[in-house]
């Protein structure tokens, strides 16, 4: 969704520059001390964020314009949630937790081979510390089909549908 000059792969894990345009992008910062795991988060310049904090609200565009959506969403920080808990206003929103342990992410996020390693690490303490959510599924625990038979039956539990 941005020019590439901002963020020259950050999400790769092959960020080969940093410059003025990936200080107003993303640029990854490595948290972890030497030796350590790597934990690595992403800084958010402010052409970056604009573009983060217009996403809730052309979701939110799109459901007033009848559609149903499933928005699927990294919350990085409390400003990302906030976004979008100003654009959700109003609206019945039924939110799921998507969590698993950190041997599972980081082996996933090798597996993958497109992403930062020590992203998973630099946000397992992150992500779910400042939200609710109506129901939380461990991907590491279930499979995908007890994932969604658990976030169905929360569901209809709160709407009252059996």
């Amino acid at each position: 969704m941005a020019a590439p000059r901002y963020y020259r792969g950050a999400d790769t894990g092959r960020q080969a520059e940093r410059d003025r345009f990936t200080a107003l992008g993303v640029e990854m910062v490595t948290t972890s001390p030497p030796g350590a795991p790597v934990a690595v988060f992403a800084k958010f310049g402010p052409v970056f964020r604009r573009l983060i904090d217009s996403m809730a609200p052309a979701v939110r565009a799109l459901v007033d314009s009848g559609n149903a959506v499933i928005f699927d969403h990294v919350l990085h920080d409390p400003a990302m949630y906030d976004s979008w808990r100003r654009a959700a206003s109003g609206l019945d929103v039924f939110t799921v937790g998507v969590t698993c342990p950190l041997d599972v992410l980081e082996a996933r996020e090798r597996a993958r081979g497109d992403r930062v390693l020590g992203r998973a690490r630099g946000l397992v303490d992150v992500v779910h510390t400042f939200c609710d959510y109506d129901v939380t599924v461990d991907t590491g625990a279930m499979d995908t089909s007890a994932c969604v038979v658990e976030v169905l039956e929360a569901l209809a539990a709160r709407s009252g549908v059996s």
